[in-house]
């Protein structure tokens, strides 16, 4: 019904989208790092797949614009990470932190505020 409606009504608008409230962005494709050398002489590797939340379509809009350099950020820290921090939920916590930190200064120096309210990891594994 709704659909004959708006065709006999003409073209008529969308509604429109909200443009504040909480919005997550997924960080595509995931994160695929090599992060040091096990005993066996093999590196070791991690896969997550992260998601930033914002409270804003322009605080999304942001995040998108300059996603190659968080990405960069973030694969420069993933890299530098040891077997012990990857492995507890301790570390993956501290990793975390210091990720949103580092997203944040680089929104805070491009677009002069600190869009990111949160980083989560939607998925890790480490492959040793």
């Amino acid at each position: 019904m709704l659909l004959a409606r708006a065709g006999l009504a003409g073209a008529e608008e969308a509604a429109p989208e909200p443009s504040d409230g909480v919005r997550y962005v997924s960080m595509q494709p995931a994160f695929v790092c090599n992060f040091g050398m096990a005993d066996n002489g093999h590196l070791m590797y991690l896969k997550t797949d992260i998601s930033i939340r914002v409270g804003s379509r322009d605080a999304e809009l942001a995040a998108r614009s300059h996603m190659p350099a968080l990405r960069n950020s973030l694969v420069l820290l993933l890299s530098r990470q040891d077997e012990a921090t990857v492995s507890t939920g301790f570390g993956r916590e501290a990793i975390r932190a210091e990720a949103l930190e580092d997203l944040n200064a680089i929104l805070q120096a491009e677009e002069g505020q600190a869009f990111i309210d949160d980083l989560m990891f939607t998925n890790f594994i480490v492959q040793r």
